[in-house]
């Protein structure tokens, strides 16, 4: 890492510059977003939103979006890649993000400053908060959205969470296999019991660390949607695992058994929303759904700001569209403060004239890039 000069050091976080090569439909990308707002013009499909994947890789290690990485590779070469400099707290780092094509699947390789490191080690040497269109599975989908969006948050600000959720996922599918197993008669159910105090032991430490983050999101999501939505108020709760982890584990071994699956632990966990007092997902209009999670995902924010020092870099995909213009005011009145916010939209249409003739603005068409004006 090298330091940066004073007149270039800042209190947030930036991406100072970003290269992809042959990733999804970019052939090559160079492009050095300025430090507050940058919007991202162009018609559906033309690459913005593989624009912000990419750079919320950097701050996960994998994808959002797509579970097959191989799916990220564009069709110049049996490689994909992605660089960028990042400043924090007047320090830059390079961080990169290989992905070789190995038959069907696709290998990745992560380093920070030319070193290479492992997937859970990357994550906090770069933080954003991510809205994309799909994000209104918080309020309409199954718990996997929410619990994606806590470890999402959780594994840039919380040390030793990637690898707690890492290890969780393992004792799950160890778990979940000697069930089926000890059913058939195959294992004794012996084997279970280091198993189960793994299970106990992670499970308590991811459910502890989600429980404590909603408790901090819940004020700053109910300030920020009634800011938005003229007063509407927004409550989350956490709806974890019982207190007793342990005696829940036990209790549970003969439906485990009976279905094969551990039934009992943060795997399950959820978050419960609610607009003016009833359920978001059974009664809110589109939207009313789209303002409560861009209010959760300003509360996510200004939770790793006060976590950090440091806001985030924002990334919002589509944000203002189904917002009257009051709500699209309101919210870009939140996000056009302090900090580098980088927002996408099929049109220019939604923005005030103000806050277009301050911010750099791209033109985005058929993977590539062009700054506007």
């Amino acid at each position: 890492m090298r330091r940066t000069s004073e007149t270039e050091a800042s209190s947030c976080l930036r991406l100072r510059s970003l290269r992809l090569r042959n990733h999804r439909n970019y052939a090559q990308l160079d492009l050095s977003p300025g430090p507050g707002v940058n919007v991202f013009i162009g018609a559906n499909g033309q690459g913005k939103t593989n624009l912000l994947e990419a750079v919320a890789m950097l701050a996960l290690s994998a994808s959002p979006r797509s579970r097959r990485e191989i799916e990220l590779v564009g069709p110049v070469a049996p490689m994909s890649r992605i660089e960028a400099e990042v400043e924090s707290r007047g320090i830059t780092a390079q961080l990169a993000i290989t992905l070789n094509v190995d038959g069907d699947r696709a290998r990745r390789v992560i380093e920070v400053d030319g070193i290479k490191r492992r997937a859970f080690d990357l994550p906090g040497h770069f933080r954003v908060t991510l809205f994309w269109p799909d994000d209104l599975g918080l309020v309409k989908a199954g718990p996997e959205m929410r619990r994606r969006f806590l470890n999402q948050m959780l594994v840039q600000i919380e040390p030793g969470y990637g690898r707690s959720l890492a290890g969780l996922k393992r004792v799950l599918e160890q778990r979940n296999s000697l069930l089926k197993r000890i059913a058939a008669g195959e294992q004794s159910g012996d084997v279970l019991e280091v198993w189960d105090q793994e299970l106990v032991q992670l499970g308590g430490e991811v459910s502890s660390a989600r429980a404590a983050a909603v408790r901090e999101l819940e004020p700053e999501a109910a300030r920020s949607h009634a800011e938005i939505a003229a007063g509407e108020s927004l409550e989350i709760q956490y709806q974890g695992p019982p207190e007793n982890l342990a005696e829940a584990v036990h209790n549970s071994l003969a439906e485990d058994l009976r279905r094969g699956a551990t039934t009992v632990g943060p795997h399950r966990d959820d978050i419960r929303v609610l607009l003016g007092g009833k359920e978001a997902r059974a009664y809110a209009s589109q939207g009313q759904q789209r303002t409560a999670v861009v209010s959760l995902k300003l509360a996510e924010a200004a939770l790793v700001t006060r976590r950090t020092g440091e806001r985030p870099v924002l990334l919002l995909d589509d944000v203002l569209s189904e917002l009257d213009a009051e709500r699209r005011a309101s919210l870009l009145r939140q996000v056009a403060g302090e900090g580098q916010v980088v927002i996408t939209s099929a049109e220019a249409g939604p923005f005030p004239p103000d806050l277009m003739a301050s911010a750099m603005v791209w033109m985005v068409s058929e993977g590539k890039i062009q700054p506007c004006g």
